[in-house]
Order: C-alpha cells, then structure tokens, then sequence
C-alpha cells in the first residue's frame, strides 16, 4: 500500500518568482534546484527535448507535504482550472495548509495580489472548530489557510508560518464514483465524513451566494492511505451546482496544481491490487530518476474526473541500502 502524498507537483510559468514567494511568505526551504531529464518530458506525454525545470521545497523540520515547482519553458500552457468557481469540477481544486494567524496570513498574501474566495470564515467541520480561507494565486493554484481553534491543534511542532502540505481538495461531479475510485479501487480509508448546506445564510468559505449557502448542501469526504488526515484526498460535491469541467486541462504542461505523489513500498504487488480492482495506469510503471529520491519506479492513475495520481518506490541501490 502507498502512503499519504509526500509531495504536491505544481506547473508554474514563473520557477524562480515562485520559489521565492514560498521562501518569503511560508517559511520553506529550497532543497533541491534542477532541469529534468528526456525520461520525465516522456512520462509526461511531452516532447523528449521539452526543457523542465524544477524546485523543491519543504517546511523546515518535516519529512513530507513537500511542495515541488515545475516549469515547460518554450511550451504552450493554459491554466488548468482557468477562471474557476470552487463548483467547478476536474483536476486538483487546492491544497490544505495550517496557519497560526489565519489573519494575519489573509492580510500579507492579499497585500501580494493574491484573491480570496471569501474573508476567513470561521465554522464547524466535523469535530472541529476552524478559521478557514481559500486563497487563488498565480497560475491559479489555490491555497486552503486552515487556523484550528477547538480541539487546541497538537502535534505540529515545524508549524510557523505555513505548514507543510497535508490534504488536497478535489471538486466532482460525480460524487459515489469518485469516492468508489479512492475507497474501493485504491483502497484509501476514510478520515472524515461531513454533509449538509451551511448552518445559515450568509458569507462562507466556497464563496457561494450568501442567500443560497444554507441551501446549497455539499457533501465531503476525506480519506488516505491510512485513514488520516496526513496525505490526504478531499472529495467535495455541490448537490444543485452545475459549474465547468476542467478535467481535460489538469495535464502537463499546463498550469496550475499538476499531481499528488503518493510512496509505496511495492510498486508492483500494488500494480497488480489495483489491476485486480480494474485500474490501469495510464503511464508506466516507467523507472526516472526525481531527486532527492535518487531512481524510482514509478506509475500514474488518473482519478475518474482528471486527477493526477503518482505513485512511486525508491529503487534499492547497489548495496542494498
């Protein structure tokens, strides 16, 4: 079995403006800084002479929910989820962060030209109380600020200014063939299941008409590998909403939120469980070498509305290490 995404892949049209920005406003480190090779431009169904660039980043003190920038110099790109409301469908909507100052993050990030969808909204979520915003920037990627306030957050001693990434938002149309493909294909567990409009009227983090938020009911699921909150999928669908479908786009080398990298300990008896389930890759199993990892083994699955899905093993080196 994989474990939670260790790394979210985004496709950006500016790597060193953007590697910067995650210096500056969220704390993280830049550990790795390279152009990929012919191999990875074929996995991804480009040209073997299409140039990319890449920066990884980490949130200081932690081992995974890295975030890894991409860019296609030279290529044709559009955004993804091109003017997208939250009810659009396809591709990955947002990746979650926590913030110890959801205010005070709202206020810096608006100060560098990003949107919201909302002010930060504070509400319930399952067992949780939270502050919660969602924030559009370049390329359209989309940042999910959460600020836990009831039960008191524990467990995150790296968070500072934002932590590492740990779920990832994805908006579908087709809600029981998603939550199929993630609970009965890949065999994720459930963490947190959450359904119904909101408690009243009013502004709310999806940015849906104030006067139809209480009637509007959405349904959430979130699983992973393990059934944690650490690595996670989040399924949202709108009961009522019909917005776009982006899932044609949500492919390199187009920007915006391009992939979730999940390890596994056996690529292939892995392989072999989701061929049993009725899943097969639409690339690889194809061996690459993606630093800081060194040479893996590695395959894609697509979720049934675009997701892109790695899942990858570490090969063992010559002296078994």
């Amino acid at each position: 079995m994989p474990s939670g995404f260790h790394e979210v892949v985004f496709s950006v049209s500016d790597l060193e403006g953007a590697a910067r920005f995650y210096q500056e406003v969220a704390g993280w480190d830049v550990v790795y800084l390279e152009s990929g090779d012919a191999d990875l431009a074929k996995f991804w169904g480009l040209p073997c002479d299409q140039t990319i660039r890449q920066a990884l980043l980490k949130n200081p003190g932690t081992e995974r929910g890295f975030l890894r920038l991409v860019s296609f110099p030279g290529d044709e790109q559009q955004q993804m989820r091109s003017n997208a409301q939250t009810w659009d469908t396809g591709g990955i909507f947002d990746v979650n962060v926590r913030v110890l100052d959801i205010h005070a993050k709202f206020q810096q990030l608006r100060d560098r030209g990003w949107q919201f969808y909302s002010d930060p909204i504070r509400f319930h979520f399952g067992p949780f109380v939270v502050w919660e915003v969602l924030a559009k920037g370049p390329d359209g990627v989309v940042f999910a600020m959460v600020e836990r306030v009831q039960p008191p957050l524990e467990g995150w001693p790296h968070l500072r200014e934002l932590s590492q990434i740990f779920n990832s938002t994805q908006i579908v149309a087709d809600f029981d063939t998603s939550l199929e493909f993630y609970r009965d294909k890949l065999d994720f567990k459930i963490y947190l299941e959450h359904e119904g409009p909101s408690k009243e009227a009013g502004p709310n983090v999806l940015g849906l008409p104030h006067n139809l938020a209480n009637e509007i009911p959405r349904k959430v699921v979130i699983l992973s590998p393990d059934g944690s909150n650490s690595g996670s999928v989040e399924l949202i669908g709108f009961d009522g909403v019909i917005g776009a479908d982006h899932s044609g786009h949500a492919v390199a080398p187009n920007l915006g939120i391009l992939a979730l990298r999940f390890p596994v300990d056996n690529l292939e008896a892995y392989r072999q469980r989701l061929a049993g389930h009725g899943v097969t890759p639409v690339n690889g199993p194809s061996t690459l070498v993606i630093e800081p990892y060194g040479q893996v083994e590695v395959m894609t699955v697509r979720a049934p509305e675009g997701a892109w899905l790695e899942f990858y093993q570490p090969k063992m080196n010559d002296s078994g290490g």
